[in-house]
């Protein structure tokens, strides 16, 4: 039977995932960079006993200040936790904050595609021909409306759920990129048909999985495994 892990860690991920939806308003009002002034010459008159000299004089000009992160932005999650708008408005008024966040999402996204293939296989092997009739959803996540046929898989730590539609890969990912958006649902990984979305509810933040392969029927099977959702400790103001 299918031994599911959970190897990316949970704080860090969530963490990226928030600064991530973040992002996306965070670059509509770019932080204001501190530009200094070009230097005024100013002339004293001459005289016959003195040498004139030109006076530098420096215009200065206001400190920058930080921008704030509107709370709607947001996931609806974490405006539970106290003082997170500010601590999010402050990380990204660091220096080199972005580039930093930028870089580790890129090392999290290779990490997650290397693991992934194995993941996928382990998978998409205990469901090789789905024959139910398909679900619309699977605990809240949609369903592609065009599967064909579906069937829930049992494992000794949960189940997962599995179908065949007549789909490419990119039309899968397509729809399941236009129905799980942020603030609720913030997309980590992407590669070659494999999925991860971290999600974010009052219930709690839970991990979503979808994984895909060719079907012997010139279609796609997907599977989809979805975590419970984790309640995550609100810190004592």
């Amino acid at each position: 039977m299918l031994q599911v892990r959970r190897s990316l860690p949970v704080f860090s991920v969530l963490v990226l995932a928030a600064c991530n939806v973040v992002a996306q308003t965070a670059r509509a009002t770019q932080i204001p960079v501190s530009t200094q002034a070009p230097l005024a010459v100013v002339n004293p008159p001459l005289t016959d006993t003195a040498t004139a000299f030109p006076t530098p004089t420096e215009t200065i000009t206001p400190s920058p200040t930080a921008t704030e992160i509107p709370a709607a932005a947001i996931p609806l999650f974490l405006t539970l936790t106290p003082g997170i708008a500010l601590t999010l408005t402050a990380v990204y008024s660091t220096p080199g904050a972005r580039e930093t966040l930028s870089a580790q999402q890129t090392m999290e996204a290779a990490t997650v595609g290397a693991k992934m293939q194995g993941y996928s296989t382990s998978l998409l092997s205990q469901c090789p021909n789905p024959s139910d009739p398909p679900k619309q959803t699977w605990l809240d996540i949609p369903v592609m409306p065009q599967a064909t046929t579906g069937q829930v898989v049992q494992t000794l730590i949960g189940s997962y759920y599995c179908f065949r539609a007549p789909v490419t890969v990119a039309e899968m990912e397509t729809f399941y990129k236009s129905q799980l958006t942020p603030p609720n649902w913030v997309m980590q990984g992407d590669v070659n048909g494999q999925m991860v979305f971290v999600g974010f509810s009052q219930a709690g933040a839970q991990f979503l999985t979808l994984v895909s392969g060719p079907g012997n029927q010139n279609d796609l099977i997907v599977a989809i495994n979805v975590t419970n959702p984790m309640v995550m400790p609100t810190p004592k103001p």
